[in-house]
C-alpha cells in the first residue's frame, strides 16, 4: 500500500515512474541478495525489501524478530 501511494505521488508531480516498482528491481543488487539468502535472509520478496532498506538506510534499524530471522541473517 504504502509503495502504491509513493507510485500515486510520483505521477502527481509528473515524476517519471513505473507502474509496476519494486525496490529489488530499483536498489537491489542481485549478487548480494543472493550473498544475504545464502547467509540466512529468507527468499520472501518482504525479507529481501526490508534487507535492502536496513543496508540503505542513514540509521540502523530496530529488528522486531520474534522468529530470529534477522539475527541468523545479520
Amino acid at each position: 500500500d504504502c509503495i502504491r501511494q509513493w507510485v500515486d505521488l510520483c505521477k502527481s508531480k509528473r515524476i517519471p515512474c513505473s507502474d509496476v516498482f519494486s525496490l529489488n528491481t530499483t536498489l537491489g543488487d542481485a549478487v548480494k541478495i543472493r550473498a544475504w539468502q545464502i547467509a540466512g535472509l529468507p527468499v520472501d520478496s518482504f525479507s529481501v525489501d526490508n534487507g535492502i532498506i536496513a543496508t540503505n538506510a542513514r540509521r540502523w534499524p530496530l529488528c522486531i524478530d520474534p522468529q530470529s530471522q534477522a539475527n541468523k541473517w545479520i
